[in-house]
């Protein structure tokens, strides 16, 4: 399941991260290569930054927990990384900078999972 982190988000409140939220989740269903149907199928993350001063100014998505598959080429996961640019700039177009990281994983490296 792919984890998508932005971080250096500036204090917008639950409203606008449930609005984030959902533009995050249309920009990954997207990519049809990567086989996420809806929000059950990857989580997002908002993490607190403990320094206040600039957030917002640069903001930084990451995803990790992307599975390496044959379909998921790098100009594949090079659309993810523009959808999800795409999303953030959306809601935040004064931003001076927004960078994407798509880290694919391998579960041979380590990986457990248990789902109710």
């Amino acid at each position: 399941m792919p984890v998508i982190k932005v971080w250096c988000l500036p204090d917008i409140g639950e409203s606008r991260l449930n609005v984030l939220h959902q533009e995050l989740v249309r920009a990954v269903t997207s990519v049809s290569e990567l086989g996420v149907k809806t929000e059950n199928d990857m989580t997002c993350l908002f993490p607190s930054d403990m320094m206040k001063y600039g957030l917002g100014t640069e903001i930084i998505i990451e995803v990790t927990g992307l599975y390496e598959k044959p379909e998921r080429t790098e100009a594949v996961r090079q659309r993810l990384a523009e959808a999800l640019v795409g999303a953030v700039w959306g809601q935040f177009p004064e931003t001076d900078l927004i960078e994407c990281f798509v880290n694919p994983f391998n579960p041979s490296q380590g990986f457990c999972s248990h789902r109710k």
